[in-house]
Parts: structure tokens; sequence; C-alpha cells
């Protein structure tokens, strides 16, 4: 049985209406408490996922489902929240981020700040979904890091097909494959400043899509992937291929 905070029942007592988000609801922002190890000899790789917001089961899914993917990986010591302060916590001692958070506290100057501080570090991330979606209110965000927006979405079953066979990211991951996801409109920013690794079928219009992506930046090494929105992304297979393989490579190894 699923308990809410005492604290909670109070404050919905006093004050009528007020709903108090359970440690796993889809929109929580509370800290989770997850810690990295100790380093060890073996110095697995450190991935802090970060995501939550609005329209998705963040725990669920981008900070559940996706930190099990990883671990099975192997070599990989990963931990995940949903919280600012706790992620501005993480972020230092972590060799890779996965974000996927569309909430405003991500838009505050003080996560832009450490977000941008960590890609000068040359630390690798990975932009994953709803990180995709035009956030234009975060001063230089989309410019950066995601070098594009998404203004819209479609919503079904459509075909992914890998546009750049060589690229480590998309090594293990089929040519083409069907899945059952939101296919984001994704609308590109200067084509010299990305590589498109994948497209989505076009949706709404007669061109395909970009769905998964390197940014070149100077100073650190970026994957996008538009793919995500529930269990039938998160648990199929190429899916989990293409997030291993990002991690992997946003971290140089």
């Amino acid at each position: 049985m699923k308990t809410i905070p005492i604290l909670c029942i109070l404050l919905t007592a006093i004050i009528p209406g007020l709903c108090c988000a359970a440690p796993d609801a889809p929109n929580t922002t509370d800290a989770t408490g997850q810690q990295f190890a100790e380093r060890t000899p073996a110095k697995p790789l450190r991935v802090l996922l970060v995501g939550s917001g609005t329209s998705h089961d963040f725990p669920r899914f981008f900070l559940g489902t996706d930190k099990v993917t990883l671990i099975a990986a192997g070599g990989m010591d990963v931990t995940a929240t949903p919280n600012l302060a706790e992620a501005l916590a993480l972020l230092p001692q972590a060799d890779a981020l996965v974000f996927s958070g569309n909430h405003d506290q991500f838009g505050s100057e003080e996560f832009q700040k450490a977000l941008n501080d960590f890609a000068d570090q040359r630390k690798g991330l990975v932009f994953l979904h709803a990180a995709t979606w035009d956030h234009s209110a975060w001063k230089g965000y989309n410019e950066r890091f995601i070098n594009g927006k998404t203004p819209s979405h479609g919503k079904g079953e459509f075909v992914v097909t890998v546009k750049d066979l060589q690229s480590p990211i998309m090594k293990g991951v089929p040519e083409s494959f069907e899945i059952f996801d939101e296919n984001y409109r994704f609308e590109p920013g200067p084509k010299s400043r990305f590589e498109v690794c994948a497209e989505n079928a076009p949706d709404g219009g007669k061109d395909p899509h970009a769905s998964v992506w390197t940014v070149k930046d100077p100073k650190t090494r970026i994957v996008c992937i538009t793919l995500g929105h529930d269990e039938r992304a998160h648990d199929h297979p190429a899916y989990k291929t293409i997030l291993i393989n990002a991690v992997n490579w946003v971290a140089g190894r």
C-alpha cells in the first residue's frame, strides 16, 4: 500500500483541493536519496539520470526502466533523480548525464549554469525525448545542446530508419524497426552543427524527422534522442541499444 506523507494529509485538510504527489507519482520532484557508490579500482562509469515534469511518467520509465537498462549493460554506476537540488549535488560526481526533463525547475539559471559547466568539463550528455522539446525560455539551451527544437508531435506506430550505419550509436541496431511512440517533429538548427544517426518516418508532412543525432560542440559529446514516451519505447530492444550506445559514446567509451 502506498502512503502519503502526514504533512500532505494535514495540508490537504487545511487547504481543500491541495494535492501532494506521491514519491512515485509521474509528476513528482521529490528527492530519491540515491547516491553513487564509492569509487573502486574498476572505476565504473558514473551515469546520472535527471528528469521530471509533465505529460510523461518520469519515475517509472526515464528514471526507472532506463536505470535498469544501463545497469544491465555492465560497467555503470547509475543514479536517478527528479529533484533539482539533488541533481545539482550529484552532477559534479557524474561522468555522463542523461537528461529528460521538461519541468520549469530545469530552466532555472542555477541548473542551466550547472549544465553548461558539466559540458565545459568535457563530460558527455544525452538529451532524451522531452528534453529535445522547444524550451526557448531556457536561455541558450536549445541552441547549444539540441541544435533545434521540437514544437509538436504525432503518436502511433512508425518506422525508424538508421541513416548512419557507421555510427557507434547505431551499433547493433536494426537498419529499420517499428515502434509505437510519440513521433517528434524535430526542427533542426544549422545543419553544420549536427549529424543524423536515425530518423522517424514522416508525420504530418512528406519529410522524415531526425530522431537520433549528435550535436557538434567544441568541448563535449552530445547525443539527442526523441524516442521514449512510454513503456512501448523504453522496453523496445532497439531503444535500449541506442541508449546504452549513446551513454558509452558521450563518455568516450
